[in-house]
């Protein structure tokens, strides 16, 4: 019992530890660290600024492991193996906070989960074919006599991923011909410097919104924060009402603690009917993240009658009510709104 209570951490130490771990991208390690100082925090070491950090940062964390289990399900998809996609979507589904995250994993798993076409059931079947009057002499498997079966192969996963766009946006995406697709999927693999320079060409004949905000995803993964807003805005002054381009706005804002802009961009996209759920949830977030706990508990108290919204909000009011001592208010939302929630 001494050693165990020598080497146990503080709830700052974990918390310490936590950040660290994010900073690195370790989010699962992060997640651990900061539900155990949630867990050990007391009345006597505690305040409602760290309770509330500390779930804030949980939320991030789950967040970031969903989004990238989402990117292996994507994976997964492209590559054909359909179980393993669907694993790697259930998990983000359990592990999402963000009812945005949801919605894509949730889509993405309606999709795989359709009935297959019957081209790609015959394409299966093509593939196990095994007469010799089709193989060579030394039973070498043919090449992938596929240059169309992996051009059809390509066109199905690329529709499967822009499929989980809102609005026009899924049509939008598959006028802009094959180029684009093929560079849309480099994109979504291994090789995002390849892709970049596919859409640089395509921008230089015509930009478009599109064009503009996958180019600043890239940009933002390749660690150029600043490019990837003034793309973003360049695309909103093409198509001030592209949902996905005003929601990656809000986040960069927030993620860059510029919490005015975002709550600023957050409110027109509710008063123009651009994602309002989404747009509310998150708006909650950043107040609850700036500190105005009671702005973000008046806002999750509307959005939480909302169907769709019914378990992302209640979870976060439980957060926010325990943190403000309302512990009663959050045992009735449990009570009402949580249980048998799925």
């Amino acid at each position: 019992m001494f050693f165990s209570r020598f080497f146990s951490k503080t709830p700052q130490q974990l918390r310490e530890k936590g950040d660290l771990c994010f900073n690195e991208g370790r989010f699962a390690d992060a997640r651990h660290m900061y539900l155990d100082a949630v867990e050990k925090l007391s009345p006597a070491d505690s305040n409602d600024y760290d309770l509330l950090y500390l779930q804030s940062m949980i939320s991030k964390a789950s967040n970031s492991l969903a989004e990238l289990n989402i990117i292996e399900g994507e994976a997964f998809i492209r590559s054909g193996d359909y179980d393993k996609a669907n694993e790697y979507l259930n998990l983000s589904i359990e592990l999402a906070d963000d009812v945005s995250i949801r919605e894509k994993a949730d889509i993405l798993l309606s999709r795989i989960n359709e009935p297959q076409p019957a081209s790609i059931a015959s394409e299966q079947m093509a593939g196990k074919h095994d007469c010799s009057s089709c193989s060579s002499s030394q039973h070498s498997s043919p090449e992938p006599a596929s240059n169309l079966s992996d051009h059809l192969q390509s066109h199905e996963q690329f529709q499967l991923l822009v499929n989980t766009f809102p609005g026009d946006l899924p049509q939008r995406y598959m006028a802009l011909g094959e180029k684009f697709a093929s560079a849309y999927l480099t994109a979504h693999s291994d090789n995002p410097g390849k892709a970049l320079e596919i859409f640089n060409e395509l921008m230089s004949q015509e930009e478009s919104d599109i064009l503009l905000y996958e180019t600043a995803l890239l940009l933002f993964r390749c660690g150029d924060p600043v490019k990837c807003e003034e793309l973003l805005k360049r695309a909103l002054a093409i198509n001030s009402t592209n949902p996905v381009c005003c929601l990656s706005l809000a986040q960069l804002y927030t993620e860059s603690e510029r919490f005015d802009d975002a709550i600023s961009l957050l409110n027109q996209m509710t008063e123009r009917q651009i994602l309002p759920e989404q747009s509310l949830i998150m708006l909650a977030d950043v107040h609850a993240i700036k500190g105005d706990a009671g702005i973000a508990i008046d806002i999750l108290s509307r959005t939480i009658e909302i169907p769709v919204l019914k378990k992302a909000s209640a979870e976060r009011l439980v957060r926010l009510l325990t943190s403000e001592g309302r512990a009663d208010e959050a045992s009735f939302i449990t009570k009402n709104y949580l249980k048998g929630c799925c």
